[in-house]
């Protein structure tokens, strides 16, 4: 693009004062389809922008639209989704930056003394050089990896062990990118991690609060000696109750304690099901070749079932009881006793 700019340049410089402009405009385009390919879309962009530039006074309005015509020569084939815009809008600035540079060096002070054919040259090829910027995009992927980005948002009061497993959950992910080629295959583990980071993140609100069990122990027996002492009926009523609340309350804890040693019980099964299905998908390339074409995808899609049920069994237990459900019962409790 800068060789072909400047090439331009020189060529047009006997024939018109814009040689500057107009060799940069078609030695970006030929450089770039000579990089590129495409040659004939890009060269009749670069011609199109070729008309406002005579064809309008040399003004803002007419860079613009030398600009806007020419970004279309660093879109091969036509601009094409959310990737073709960005690269448009780039082009676009890029193109006013380098005829901006091209000026400049025209009308500087440093080269009024420079003869007119080099003043030319060095603008064209400045303006190539500045347009390589933007041949920038089409070199660009946006790639968003939903793990990662989960792993991200994790809380972080999460519990080691939990912590631990949704690690393993990730190194699997890892691993898998780069060497399980079956898209399926891959989709499944994807699932299989997300579904574990999901569960992992909504367990970090499942946690005991209030008094330890100690506490609540040492309140029931003073309670029952305060029943066993009370005359008053009234009053035995109402440690009554409180006896009923605390032992509401020792259910709700060992519920939720219950709830959590099922979920980290899942998260291991669901872990170690998806360590067995990529280390059998990781080797099931060697395993083909080494049985020359007998088959041995079967065991691989038993593995995928039981990551599949693994997961279920998984998003099951998350929807199932939930501390909300174990507070239902307790207000339940409490409305019975009369508290």
């Amino acid at each position: 693009m800068v060789g072909g700019a400047l090439l331009f340049g020189v060529a047009l410089h006997p024939v018109t004062a814009m040689a500057p402009l107009a060799g940069g405009i078609l030695g970006i385009a030929a450089g770039a389809a000579i990089a590129h390919g495409k040659a004939v879309w890009r060269l009749l962009a670069a011609g199109a922008a070729l008309v406002p530039l005579f064809a309008m006074p040399t003004s803002g309005p007419a860079l613009v639209a030398v600009a806007a015509i020419l970004s279309l020569a660093f879109i091969p084939g036509g601009p094409r989704g959310l990737r073709g815009l960005v690269g448009l809008l780039f082009g676009a600035m890029t193109t006013l930056v380098a005829m901006w540079c091209a000026l400049r060096i025209g009308h500087a002070k440093q080269t009024i003394h420079w003869s007119p054919l080099v003043t030319t040259a060095t603008a064209a090829a400045a303006m190539g050089m500045a347009s390589v910027l933007a041949m920038l995009p089409r070199h660009l992927r946006f790639v968003v990896d939903p793990v990662h980005a989960a792993l991200h948002k994790l809380p972080a009061n999460l519990d080691a062990e939990v912590a631990g497993l949704c690690a393993r959950a990730a190194a699997i992910w890892t691993t898998a990118q780069g060497q399980i080629a079956d898209d399926a295959g891959k989709n499944l583990v994807r699932d299989g991690v997300l579904k574990t980071l999901e569960v992992a993140a909504r367990s970090a609100g499942v946690s005991l609060t209030g008094p330890s069990d100690a506490e609540l122990g040492h309140r029931i027996a003073d309670l029952d000696q305060r029943i066993a002492a009370a005359t008053d009926h009234e009053v035995k009523a109402q440690y009554q109750a409180a006896r009923a609340a605390q032992d509401d309350q020792q259910r709700y804890r060992e519920r939720i304690r219950q709830a959590r040693e099922r979920l980290v019980a899942r998260m291991h099964n669901h872990v170690a099901a998806l360590e067995k299905f990529e280390l059998a998908a990781t080797g099931l390339s060697a395993a083909r070749a080494a049985s020359a074409g007998s088959p041995v995808v079967s065991p691989l899609e038993a593995l995928s079932h039981d990551v599949a049920a693994s997961g279920e069994a998984l998003a099951e237990l998350e929807l199932g009881d939930t501390p909300s459900s174990v507070a239902a019962d307790v207000v339940a409790s409490g409305h019975a006793t009369g508290t």
